[in-house]
């Protein structure tokens, strides 16, 4: 029986593409040696991950220590001149403006258990983030609670224990294989990856939305 569900905030619950990314790739790519977005997109995501990976527990570093690391990494690889306060603005704007999906909304108001957010993002954000947008969550559990990230399934026993089930009364939905389904799955948690028209992968429950969630988990829809 399921008796709490855990999703993930940005890419899920939230469109990672905002205004104010994209503002962020237009300047990067403006005022640096690199002027293809999507190479700027992935140099952000593989070095933002690197971070996130090896920050942990006496060696954790937060979302902002974590920007300023990646500003100065374009700095001395890609010739990036752009004003570094200018873009650590758009990137906390970016984490507390971020839209809704409209099937979250949905997800939130019809879901039959609590609904738990796990995110990397920090707590001031979220919490500026959710009351910006009306999402009324049972609980949030971020990185800087525990000084993880995910996929390290410390963020995940936090929202056990928070949520007072076990990992068999629990589900976790998320956009992301590595982060989500894995660390799901190291804390004993079934996990959903989220599609949303993307390729599935083998072996891996998926859903295309978070309306098809409810329906396969509580058959509503």
């Amino acid at each position: 029986m399921i008796k709490a569900v855990f999703i993930d905030y940005m890419g899920t619950t939230v469109d990672e593409h905002s205004p104010e990314m994209a503002e962020i790739v237009r300047r990067i790519c403006k005022n640096s040696n690199i002027h293809d977005p999507k190479q700027i997109q992935r140099f952000i995501l593989d070095n933002r991950r690197r971070y996130e990976a090896d920050s942990y527990l006496d060696h954790y570093l937060t979302e902002d220590e974590i920007v300023d690391r990646l500003i100065l990494d374009m700095e001395a690889q890609i010739g990036l001149t752009e004003d570094p306060n200018l873009l650590r603005d758009l990137i906390r704007r970016h984490w507390v403006n971020a839209p809704v999906f409209p099937d979250a909304r949905a997800f939130f108001q019809r879901c039959l258990v609590p609904v738990y957010l796990i995110t990397n993002n920090g707590l001031t954000y979220m919490e500026r983030a959710l009351g910006q947008n009306g999402l009324k969550p049972a609980g949030v559990v971020s990185a800087d609670m525990v000084r993880a990230y995910k996929p390290h399934r410390e963020l995940f026993d936090e929202a056990l224990r928070r949520a007072g089930c076990t990992p068999e009364e629990a589900v976790h939905i998320g956009d992301s294989f590595d982060t989500d389904v894995t660390g799901a799955r190291a804390a004993g948690i079934r996990p959903l990856l989220l599609l949303r028209g993307r390729t599935g992968r083998d072996g891996v429950e998926a859903v295309n939305d978070l309306v098809q969630a409810l329906e396969l988990l509580f058959k509503i829809n």
